[in-house]
């Protein structure tokens, strides 16, 4: 079993993963949560990034070469750089494809349906789960051990992953605010605030490695705490008031 050192990497944690193991049970997550996967570009294609996947996560970003890549793969280091002109660039594409697993594309409105709140406890639901599953925490500490000696690294991850899901919660939030359900003058803002609330208590706990991880009561927990607190900051006054909860 390969083991991902992050201590090699300054950030004094050490956590065994299977590296294989770990992109196998990415994309099982990522069947169920995110948008339809589409087809890579060739098979190639696809070894490379599923190898460079494997290592990122194995031994973070400084320790892996192009050459190690190519090995992984079963290709020449001539058909990496064919597809990828630099490690940077395959970087991007393996935060793009763990990412879109991990976090999840689809926005609040194609997640579920019905009353307001029932619509944003399943959202909060689904991404305190995401976050905080042993995989998702993995690729968090491995950017985080990075981003000082790589700082393009988390650009892209927060590109493609915190920026993502509050950009989708944001429009969802915009809709209720002009429906007149909600009251949100900067539904980004809103929409950042509350992901935070649903996260806050447990996922940096678990990033720092203490304690186990909330099983579904304590997900539900957080997140209906979340949301009550959501709702109650951002009603609309009472005569304005079109939002009905409903069980």
């Amino acid at each position: 079993m390969l083991v991902l050192r992050l201590a090699r990497l300054g950030a004094g944690i050490t956590c065994r993963y299977s590296g294989q193991d770990m992109v196998e049970l990415l994309e099982r997550m990522g069947d169920r949560v995110a948008a339809p996967r589409q087809p890579a570009a060739s098979p190639k294609r696809g070894a490379v990034v599923e190898a460079a996947t494997a290592l990122f996560l194995d031994a973070g970003y400084g320790a892996v070469s192009m050459d190690a890549i190519a090995r992984r793969a079963g290709v020449s280091k001539r058909t990496v750089y064919k597809y990828f002109p630099g490690k940077e660039a395959l970087f991007g594409a393996v935060m793009e494809n763990v990412c879109a697993r991990v976090i999840g594309t689809q926005t609040p409105a194609e997640l579920t349906s019905g009353p307001l709140d029932r619509v944003l406890s399943e959202y909060g639901r689904r991404f305190l789960t995401l976050i905080t599953s042993p995989q998702a925490l993995a690729v968090f500490r491995v950017v985080t051990a990075e981003a000082v000696r790589f700082p393009e690294l988390g650009q892209v991850f927060y590109r493609l992953g915190p920026q993502r899901c509050t950009s989708a919660l944001a429009a969802y939030l915009g809709e209720q605010d002009r429906d007149g359900k909600l009251r949100i003058p900067d539904p980004q803002a809103a929409a950042a605030q509350f992901l935070a609330m649903v996260k806050g208590p447990v996922h940096m706990r678990l990033s720092l490695g203490v304690g186990p991880r909330p099983g579904k009561a304590g997900i539900e927990a957080v997140v209906e705490s979340a949301v009550a607190v959501f709702l109650r900051g951002y009603a609309p006054r009472p005569a304005e008031t079109t939002y009905t909860k409903e069980r």
